[in-house]
């Protein structure tokens, strides 16, 4: 991602002033003139090789395939970000000997399992999955050591905390700190009637975690409830949550917030921040489960819109200026990930970053013939690759 030059010396036993010596000092020049471009030669194929790899690395791990490429309608006035650049590890090693970390191309769970608002946490060598309430689990969650094979999920929060009804456990996220995780989640306030969201910790990115919190992390009843928890910590360490107010609950607007964190998660600083509201035709009646990604000086909010138990249900995105926004929403129009023949109801986003620094959107979606619980059907885990063209996210779904 090494050519040994031997220095040519004169012929033994030839004394210097003869003509055979003239003419060995001319072999020799000639000698050194090819030795140099050979040098010239082997050093321009090495940088191409280098440069070659170097765009290997900076390739997406699947290159889209025209047809399946759903890109956003146009973009107002104002660039959108550029693609978020790996951090390489500096104390890395470099050279020959270097390993290039292995691109994966996520799959989800062959049993097709029911895991709606998928969230998909990365632990050393292992790729733990989230999800909303299944059965009496109150937040599955299954591990791989692949992003290809995954465990049968059990239960992250099997005992809710005091103020929280059994029931509704909504749309988790999970945030690392140095002494462990934090799990965010929503579940409906026995005092309130409404989703609020709470916090409950864990030593192991699996759990069991738990919470003795007596109230709340977040709850907006004058907004209907808050729901849809997910954590963002931006380049300078600083941790952020962001949820929807679920105020279509109480026929008003629904509306998406950012906060900023505690250094321990389990609080908040400063003031809630709007960002987003439903205004969009596709959105209708309601926007919700924001995730947010950094790129190059910019920020990617990606949410859903529209109801989550039909085919309208699908994926928008705006660019924020910092993670407390102000934020211009780019799909306006039209969302970047909709229903197509195999899928419908494509929500409930997260992002994932592989082990490449390669991008991916986890999102959950009915197949066609079965849209809804009623009708038998589940919200089962789908991938699809996040790049960026002509200054656009552009979003494949993955094969």
């Amino acid at each position: 991602m090494t050519t040994t030059l031997t220095s040519r010396a004169p012929a033994p036993g030839t004394p210097p002033g003869t003509a055979l010596g003239r003419h060995s000092a001319l072999e020799m020049a000639v000698g050194l003139v090819m030795v140099l471009a050979g040098v010239f030669v082997a050093t321009r194929t090495i940088a191409d090789a280098s440069d070659h790899e170097r765009t290997e690395l900076e390739r997406p791990a699947s290159a889209p395939s025209p047809t399946h490429i759903i890109e956003a309608d146009a973009a107002p006035a104002g660039p959108a970000p550029a693609p978020a650049r790996r951090q390489e590890d500096a104390t890395a090693p470099r050279g020959e000997h270097s390993q290039i970390p292995e691109r994966l191309t996520p799959r989800p769970p062959a049993d097709g399992r029911d895991a709606p608002d998928p969230a998909i946490v990365h632990d050393g060598e292992r790729w733990a999955l989230f999800s909303t309430q299944v059965g009496l689990i109150n937040v599955p969650v299954a591990l791989s050591d692949d992003l290809r094979q995954w465990s049968q999920p059990v239960d992250a929060l099997p005992e809710l905390p005091a103020w929280a009804e059994w029931g509704r456990t909504w749309a988790p996220g999970v945030l690392r700190r140095d002494n462990g995780f934090v799990l965010y989640f929503a579940a409906r306030s026995r005092a309130l009637g409404l989703q609020c969201i709470g916090a409950a910790t864990a030593d192991v990115i699996e759990g069991p975690y738990s919470s003795t919190a007596p109230e709340p992390l977040v709850c907006q009843p004058q907004l209907g409830g808050s729901i849809d928890p997910q954590p963002f910590v931006d380049s300078d360490g600083t941790a952020y949550l962001l949820w929807k107010a679920d105020a279509n609950a109480i026929g008003q607007t629904s509306q998406l917030f950012a906060q900023t964190l505690r250094p321990d998660g389990l609080g908040l600083a400063g003031e809630p921040v709007p960002l987003l509201h439903n205004d969009a035709g596709w959105e209708r009646p309601l926007i919700e489960n924001p995730a947010l990604l950094a790129a190059d000086g910019a920020y990617l909010l990606l949410y859903s819109g529209g109801w989550w138990e039909s085919d309208g249900y699908a994926t928008g995105y705006a660019v924020c200026d910092t993670p407390l926004g102000p934020c211009v929403k780019k799909t306006t129009q039209r969302p970047i990930l909709a229903s197509t023949g195999d899928e419908a109801g494509t929500g409930g986003a997260s992002v994932l970053t592989g082990p490449a620094g390669d991008h991916w959107l986890a999102y959950h979606a009915w197949t066609p013939d079965a849209i809804s619980y009623a009708n038998g059907g589940a919200r089962s885990v789908r991938f699809a690759s996040l790049t960026w063209h002509a200054n656009q996210p552009v979003v494949a779904r993955a094969t």
